[in-house]
């Protein structure tokens, strides 16, 4: 998979996510929205690495993510 690090701004977002002004303390964070085709990138199938373990993203013959270890 291409190491492609330029995800356009517009499919990268936290809806909703803002800081109050004066400091204060932070806010929960929204859930970071990340359009799918901006992450397969035309491939039906992503590796995704988190500690030590490799997980496989695919998108199946049904259009449904698939998450495995």
């Amino acid at each position: 998979m291409p190491q492609d690090t330029s995800v356009r701004r517009s499919l990268l977002r936290r809806p909703g996510a803002r800081r109050p002004f004066g400091g204060g303390p932070k806010p929960d964070l929204a859930p970071l929205e990340l359009d799918s085709s901006a992450l397969f990138q035309g491939a039906r199938e992503v590796h995704i690495r988190h500690k030590d373990m490799t997980y496989r993203l695919s998108i199946t013959r049904f259009e449904k993510l698939l998450l495995t270890k």
